[in-house]
């Protein structure tokens, strides 16, 4: 417990001074043990998560505001998230432990997670004071002495950003979008821990046989289709023979529907326009093989190597190319182009994307996506099939851009999937069939 809670404290203190953009990364680096570096990355992506929630929480209990070293904050951050989100682990081990990372202003940070632990009462919270409780879950409520939410009748977007750890302006934008139900649904969804889903490779086996395999590795899981499961407990199932031999990769339900929209046959050639890390890329080289072939692009250096050693490990090398240049990509017969987006259907499981959140950040996005969408109806033959994706819940992003580029070609189909963690994560896709 200790060198995992001291790696996550580690790599979110690289995450605040911008040394690194994933935890993954810095988590990477510190030779963990598997079951240490799973703990730590549920410490630290669970603090990431709820940071701005976190710091809402910590402002009340410090007099003189929150601190402006990176190490300290990242530690009380840390701490508050133990106390309030991990029942597992008492509050005077999170407390000490944790102030314990420490080499200075020891005594600070252990005053404040004491105070914290102070607040947090072992009973339900009282409905009629949603401004000064809140519901911790396990029959837990954080007790504050003082009004210190926004009023959830008068200021319901400013409650529900601050309850779930969420810019004011995305709430109130999706307020705008789907109302205040929805809204406040999806602000529920970003905080809650999603779950891991795993794809069988069909030249494998199915997912009963991976089930099976995946039981004698000491991990647990249940059966959701024919060829996806979700991991339910146990050991990872990325450090076994079953990951290592090609059986499976990691795909949400969500971007496995995706990809079914394509409808991707043996034999035919396909382009993965915007394929990095390759996770839908392989799925489409699986549906070809094995006299087909899937074209792989994406203009980062860093996402086109995981696409390769996707390929590698599935067996998939001799249906999967991938390309660094895009005029190199073929005319297909279908082509899937899965663009950058916001991520607001994937808040609660890329949790350092709040980080880049900005009020009227969509324009430029919205630009790339339209030049992708045309691209991708280029390269596609007469007659031929496009699937639009993103992981957003933004309609600019999604109807906005398939209405803006496919005036003239026919729109089959349009779904737009709401995040509901952990059963599957959000995010859209259209069908389009080029005019002939």
């Amino acid at each position: 417990m200790r060198s995992a809670r001291s790696a996550a404290w580690r790599a979110l203190v690289a995450l605040e001074k911008g040394k690194v953009s994933r935890l993954d990364d810095a988590l990477v680096r510190r030779g963990l043990s598997r079951p240490d570096r799973a703990l730590a990355l549920e410490l630290a992506r669970g603090t990431e998560r709820s940071r701005l929630f976190l710091d809402a929480v910590l402002t009340v209990l410090v007099d003189r505001g929150l601190p402006g070293d990176p190490r300290v904050l990242a530690a009380l951050r840390l701490g508050a998230y133990q106390l309030l989100r991990l029942t597992r682990i008492p509050p005077y081990a999170a407390v000490a432990e944790t102030v314990a990372l420490l080499r200075g202003q020891r005594g600070f940070a252990n005053a404040v997670l004491r105070r914290l632990a102070s607040c947090v009462h072992d009973r339900q919270a009282d409905p009629a004071s949603p401004r000064r409780e809140v519901a911790l879950g396990d029959a837990r409520a954080l007790v504050m002495d003082a009004d210190w939410l926004p009023d959830p009748a008068t200021q319901p977007a400013a409650y529900h950003a601050k309850l779930r750890g969420l810019p004011t302006f995305l709430v109130e934008r999706w307020e705008q979008s789907f109302g205040a139900d929805t809204a406040a649904a999806l602000a529920a969804a970003a905080d809650r821990v999603p779950a891991v889903t795993l794809r069988v490779n069909q030249n494998k086996g199915d997912a009963a046989a991976l089930q099976a395999r995946l039981a004698d590795e000491g991990v647990k899981t249940s059966l959701l289709a024919d060829r996806l499961l979700r991991v339910t407990g146990g050991a990872s199932p990325f450090g076994g023979a079953s990951f290592k031999d090609g059986w499976f990769v990691a795909q949400d339900p969500t971007s496995f529907a995706a990809v079914e929209a394509v409808g991707a046959r043996p034999g035919e050639v396909i382009v993965d326009l915007c394929a990095g890390p390759g996770t839908k890329a392989s799925f489409l080289a699986e549906s070809v093989a094995p006299n087909g072939h899937v074209h792989a692009h994406d203009v980062s250096e860093a996402r086109r190597q995981p696409i390769v050693e996707n390929a590698r490990r599935l067996g998939l090398e001799e249906v999967l190319t991938v390309h660094e240049d895009q005029g190199s990509l073929p005319v297909a017969d279908r082509v899937l182009v899965d663009v950058p987006c916001s991520n607001t259907g994937v808040l609660a499981r890329r949790v350092e994307v709040r980080r880049r959140l900005r009020k009227g950040g969509l324009d430029g996005l919205i630009e790339t996506q339209k030049g992708l969408l045309t691209r991708a109806l280029e390269l596609v033959r007469p007659g031929g099939t496009v699937v639009y994706s993103t992981c957003s819940v933004e309609p600019e992003e999604n109807q906005g851009v398939v209405q803006a580029c496919a005036s003239g070609h026919r729109v089959v189909s349009e779904v737009c999937t709401m995040p509901d963690p952990p059963a599957h994560d959000g995010g859209f896709h259209a069908r389009i069939e080029r005019a002939t």
